[in-house]
């Protein structure tokens, strides 16, 4: 079913507060973990990690059923095998059954932050030691955060993050290690078209949503003028077999041609120069105001008690009790929502885990990013509200 497009950022837009006061001011990330290798996306990241380990044919990798298909893609293209093993209510991973899941081919175990929330890292490196595996965790959700007094990361034997969930960019991503050295893994550069439009294009798109003003008139008429002329060169150009989308990380499939190039200088300044402590702390306080509101809403309940300190979430997670009905009502409303793992592995069923088959119909997420405006977020919370105790309203065929 196709919607309407979203009426505020799903994901951090430039705005002028993005490289506002304390911008020198860090806080923990995975970018605080050993080796670093700066690639275009997180899965980019996950492919050079099994590459770095020599996973291919005839090894396993242990990857929670709960999951998005990006994080199985890179491991099918190793020609591995990718196991799924069983999630509690809370998401944490259930040991038991990844005991019974273990055999002598395995060679690495996958943990997921889910939404910026760790995991008990001490009991799963304890298991991946017993078993002796390498222990990956995927803080795709989980840029910024600790666990026990260190950067969330900092466990495994290799880390994954991607930045444009956290940045106001459209690629990018980092591969870190406290145990190897990745930072060696050589990698090109994409040239000057991809670097131009990977800066244009964030600011497009601020301008766009009505950031950056009072530039965004400016922009807009500049953009208007780029889409002319590239509409005029379509035209006239025969089509470029190697030609490939700006954002690898939304690409539907796995591309490989992605694998040995770096994110553009630009995504690799913002990461380093915009406000960390500002994202931090907007981030949490848009999440507590998000928890307040639906704490006791009906006809929803929320995945996590609280937001523990250290914990800086990636967006707000939310169990909906009808949510054939509450989704396609609030997308075409306008509001930016998903359904986290809406689609799993081919295989992967309730006889899988009966978490995983659970949350992909019921668990919504909304944005909660530091570049949301108040207007934006009170806008979000009435909508939500609305649709949990609305009716859906049927539309003419």
């Amino acid at each position: 079913m196709e919607y309407p497009e979203p009426k505020v950022p799903a994901h951090p837009v430039l705005s002028w507060g993005t490289f506002g006061r304390g911008v020198s001011a860090r806080a923990p990330s995975v970018l605080d973990v050993g080796d670093r290798l700066d690639v275009m996306s997180g899965r980019m990241a996950l492919a050079h990690a099994l590459q770095h380990m020599d996973a291919g044919s005839g090894t396993k990798v242990l990857v929670p059923a709960y999951h998005c298909t990006a994080l199985v893609e890179p491991i099918v293209w190793r020609s591995a095998t990718p196991v799924f093993y069983r999630t509690h209510a809370d998401l944490t991973a259930d040991l038991e059954d990844l005991a019974r899941k273990v055999d002598a081919s395995t060679r690495a175990l996958i943990v997921i932050h889910y939404f910026g929330f760790p995991q008990d890292l001490g009991a799963v490196r304890a298991f991946c030691d017993r078993h002796d595996l390498l222990l990956i965790e995927d803080c795709a959700h989980a840029f910024f955060g600790e666990c026990q007094g260190r950067p969330l990361g900092s466990v495994g034997d290799y880390a994954i993050a991607s930045w444009w969930k956290f940045f106001p960019m459209l690629e990018g991503g980092c591969l870190t290690s406290g145990r190897f050295p990745v930072g060696r893994i050589p990698l090109r550069g994409s040239g000057f078209p991809f670097e131009a439009r990977s800066m244009v294009n964030a600011l497009e798109r601020a301008g766009h949503l009505g950031r950056l003003r009072p530039l965004s008139w400016l922009l807009a008429a500049l953009f208007k003028l780029k889409d002319g002329i590239l509409a005029w060169r379509k035209r006239r150009q025969r089509p470029d077999p190697e030609q490939r989308s700006l954002v690898p990380t939304g690409s539907p499939a796995f591309d490989a041609h992605w694998i040995d190039r770096r994110p553009s200088r630009f995504s690799r300044f913002v990461a380093r120069a915009a406000g960390h402590t500002r994202i931090v702390r907007r981030r949490r306080e848009n999440y507590l105001r998000l928890q307040q509101a639906l704490r006791d809403q009906p006809g929803c309940s929320l995945v996590f008690d609280g937001l523990p300190p250290g914990v800086v979430p990636y967006v707000f997670p939310l169990l909906v009790d009808e949510p054939e009905r509450v989704f396609p009502l609030l997308k075409r409303r306008g509001v930016p929502i998903i359904r986290f793992g809406e689609h799993l592995w081919p295989g992967v069923d309730g006889t899988t885990c009966s978490v995983a088959a659970d949350y992909s119909r019921r668990l919504f997420q909304f944005p909660c990013h530091q570049e949301l405006q108040e207007s934006e977020l009170a806008w979000i919370l009435d909508e939500v509200q609305s649709g949990l105790t609305q009716p859906a309203v049927e539309q003419p065929a």
